[in-house]
């Protein structure tokens, strides 16, 4: 008996490392969503999700479930049993440990959500194994691990459901109370700005303008949920202000009724609705559904509106005649219009047209998108009385947000890190103005998140256009979910095998090399610091 609580021990000290390591790497995926199953459930029916189940090791896991249960029909497989759970154990701390001394760990944030759920896995665990050696069920023991490790995520997804009453009313709670302070500090300017992309570069732009002439409070990064939203209201929002920039984002139509109550804001910039997040409102009519949920309370509360009427999608909406629209586009219809002028690698000059009056103005952005962007930023201005040579000068100065086309040069190259955000629409156009830098163009591309059913269909007809056009000499994969497809176009372009990058230290000198999406941000940081790691 002794020597078999020794080897109990011995099997619970070898699965510790792991399990651990494995069921980080699930809660900083599920943080990641937002603690959300439609998120999440999205992730874990594309390419990278499915690898991310069924990848080498279950094929390896689920044989050794079903050996495990031939140990209820006879106890003498223990002593065949045990060795293999342990030795199979032994080797994930050996691949544990070996991602360790190579920095390869991904941990979630720090919150008190993952406190909360790691605690209640914790108790869960316990419970279990307490009644398991209570209950001289040791025949169920080596099913049992087994069966933890393989349904990681189920269990993180049985904790959240069981801590979920709690957070809810923490949540709404917390809500409240921002909902609150926001309708009882009127002196405050409030300004909501949301949709589908362009939503922190609008931000960044306006509020580096606005805090030169005003205090000016703005949510921190992306930060753009109800919650953290609520939470910069309850501990930072006064009268102190004059104004108050709040980025937000909704998940579900009913969600923006709780935005507007957080925000109870004066001025609304609506920037884009596109392929984004097709997932969570299932199509784009639903996204469009969810804009006119706010359009009443603006057109009682008597708010203004500014919406990019470049954008398709927001023309065919159906907005009120009574609402007060400010449409910001390079067409003559629209109410403020911009014209470049004339644009380099480190400038851009365009004029802009509002109210029957025009400005000249010169600026240190240069992407296309960006100006258009600015132009709306401009005509907000002008409408609070920022005088215009104020604005001149503050544009002279303005720069990208973080992660978001920042431009650094070294020695060897031109690094354009937009690890931010990406989309369809924003690549294109960011593709495009690459055209203004010359030598030996490179993309480091991440895949496009949240697009549900029309993920591949997307992903084809952009690689399709990216051949035909040109837009790069070659190109590095951080991951891609639809990797044969992106070959087969790019093929049928111009490239050949040797225009896709394998290892980035065979990038040649004095490239120009755009990095999109999250995980291109690890290749933009080793090439900053002259070092990279496979």
């Amino acid at each position: 008996m002794i020597a078999d609580y020794i080897n109990y021990i011995l099997l619970i000290l070898v699965i510790t490392l792991p399990i651990t390591y494995k069921y980080l790497f699930w809660l900083y995926t599920i943080q990641l969503k937002e603690y959300r199953w439609d998120r999440f459930k999205e992730y874990i029916l594309t390419p990278q999700g499915k690898s991310a189940i069924f990848n080498f090791w279950f094929f390896i896991e689920l044989p050794l479930l079903l050996i495990t249960i031939t140990i209820f029909f006879d106890k003498n497989f223990e002593i065949i049993i045990y060795p293999i759970i342990f030795y199979f154990f032994l080797i994930q701390n050996i691949f544990v440990i070996w991602k360790i001394f190579r920095k390869k760990i991904i941990k979630p944030k720090l919150t008190g959500r993952l406190i909360l759920t790691i605690f209640i896995i914790l108790f869960l665990i316990s419970l279990d194994v307490y009644h398991i050696f209570s209950y001289n069920f040791y025949q169920i023991i080596y099913a049992y691990i087994i069966l933890m490790w393989i349904l990681a995520p189920i269990v993180i997804f049985i904790s959240i459901i069981i801590s979920s009453p709690l957070v809810k009313y923490l949540k709404n709670k917390r809500i409240k109370k921002a909902v609150n302070i926001s309708q009882n500090i009127k002196k405050v300017t409030k300004i909501w700005i949301t949709w589908s992309y362009w939503k922190s570069s609008i931000k960044e732009f306006l509020s580096s303008i606005l805090e030169k002439e005003w205090n000016t409070l703005k949510t921190p990064k992306n930060q753009n949920t109800e919650l953290s939203v609520s939470s910069l209201v309850i501990n930072k929002l006064t009268n102190k202000y004059k104004y108050f920039i709040a980025e937000m984002w909704a998940y579900k139509i009913w969600e923006i009724k709780t935005l507007w109550e957080i925000v109870n804001h004066k001025y609304w910039f609506l920037t884009s609705v596109w392929s984004q997040h097709l997932w969570l409102f299932w199509n784009i009519q639903n996204t469009k559904t969810a804009k006119l949920e706010i359009t009443q309370k603006v057109l009682e509360n008597k708010w203004k509106l500014y919406i990019n009427w470049e954008n398709q999608n927001i023309r065919e909406i159906n907005f009120s005649k009574k609402l007060n629209i400010i449409k910001y586009w390079n067409e003559k219809w629209s109410d403020v219009t911009y014209k470049i002028n004339s644009n380099s690698d480190s400038n851009t000059k365009f004029t802009l047209k509002y109210k029957n009056k025009s400005y000249n103005f010169d600026t240190n952005i240069i992407w296309e998108h960006s100006i258009l962007n600015i132009t709306w930023v401009i005509a907000f201005c002008l409408d609070i009385w920022i005088v215009e040579k104020n604005i001149k000068k503050y544009l002279s100065n303005l720069k990208q947000p973080e992660n978001t086309l920042e431009i650094t040069k070294t020695k060897k190259y031109t690094l354009i890190n937009d690890s931010q955000n990406l989309s369809e629409n924003w690549l294109l156009a960011w593709l495009n103005v690459l055209k203004i830098f010359k030598w030996n163009k490179v993309l480091v591309l991440d895949d496009i998140l949240e697009l549900w059913k029309k993920s591949k269909e997307i992903h084809i007809n952009l690689w399709e256009k990216i051949a035909k056009e040109k837009y790069v000499n070659e190109i590095l994969f951080t991951w891609a979910n639809f990797w044969s497809f992106f070959k087969k176009w790019l093929l049928k372009g111009w490239f050949d095998e040797e225009n896709f990058i394998k290892n980035i230290e065979n990038i040649k000198k004095w490239s120009t090399i755009l990095f999109e999406w999250k995980r291109s941000r690890k290749y933009f940081e080793a090439l900053i610091s002259d070092s990279w790691e496979e």
